[in-house]
């Protein structure tokens, strides 16, 4: 059995095939990219992150997260990136054993470096769909990352065979925004499968430059169908395409944020990951429904 942050406890079932074209090679190379361009992308964002991560499952702030941490003896991060949570978690129990896990080289030595002090602290570099050990975790958490996977159920059901009995996996995939939107983005992704990972950036500083011109018209807010957006620029990013920009981190890293949606490879969506993952997760979905979409 699997138990969710909210105590829902669910079978873990059989998958079915993945439903979308899937060249998981793209995903590494992409992401390695982004981590060679902007190494300090975890330690400038921080502030955002953590606080999404806060909300996201329930524990508002950190204390809310140490107290849910105080008796996790192990803990998995998977696909830990650069380790921005994994530092988290460190930090919330510095005698917990943490294992991050990522298929960037890059990312896993930035990770290293970050996390040195913390002598609890390991990493591998693996696919975390596929990967093996014989060590189980008493909390496994992997925040935006199963949607970007080949085939999400069964990346959930190999985090799910590493929980001890009773422990907690934190998931969580980016909802839908309109038909617009979304098609937009799928029609960007479905290009950016073609581009190398340099040409990318520079679209996504193009659409980042725009980005900013609309933030600086300072046209704000804009109410559209019983809605309130914080500017023109937010409305944009909202309802026509991927256009983020945020004036209170460096430039480059709300393009390296504009990056990453791009080079999603694949992107499957939470009815789709849901579908994937079989029908014994109605219960567990239905409850966290409310926690764990991400709102880019």
């Amino acid at each position: 059995m699997w138990r969710c942050g909210l105590g829902i406890e669910f079978p873990i079932c059989s998958t079915v095939p993945g439903i979308k074209t899937v060249n998981k090679k793209l995903t590494f190379k992409y992401f390695n990219y982004k981590w060679g361009r902007v190494p300090t992308w975890a330690r400038a964002t921080d502030h955002i992150y953590e606080q999404w991560y806060l909300t996201r499952y329930g524990y508002k702030n950190h204390a809310g997260l140490k107290k849910f941490l105080k008796d996790k003896k192990s803990i998995l991060e998977a696909g830990c990136g650069v380790g921005r949570d994994a530092k988290m978690f460190a930090e919330a129990n510095p005698d917990a054993r943490i294992v991050g896990v990522d298929q960037s080289e890059e990312a896993l030595r930035i990770a290293k470096k970050s996390l040195k002090t913390f002598p609890g602290w390991s990493e591998l570099r693996a696919d975390i769909t596929t990967f093996k050990t014989k060590e189980k975790f008493d909390f496994i958490s992997c925040d935006q990352v199963v949607h970007h996977t080949p085939n999400p159920g069964k990346t959930l059901s190999n985090l799910g065979g590493k929980l001890n009995p009773g422990g907690i996996l934190n998931f969580s995939v980016c909802r839908k925004k309109n038909e617009y939107r979304d098609l937009v983005d799928d029609l960007i992704m479905l290009k950016a499968r073609d581009m190398k990972p340099e040409d990318l950036w520079e679209f996504s500083r193009v659409v980042t430059e725009f980005a900013k011109a609309l933030y600086e018209l300072d046209i704000k807010p804009v109410k559209f169908k019983g809605r309130k957006y914080e500017s023109l620029q937010r409305f944009v990013h909202n309802q026509v395409f991927r256009a983020w920009y945020d004036p209170k981190i460096a430039f480059e890293l709300s393009v390296s944020s504009n990056y990453d949606w791009f080079s999603s490879n694949p992107r499957f969506t939470a009815t789709e990951v849901k579908t994937d993952s079989g029908s014994g997760y109605d219960r567990v979905w239905s409850v966290h429904h409310i926690n764990p979409l991400c709102s880019q």
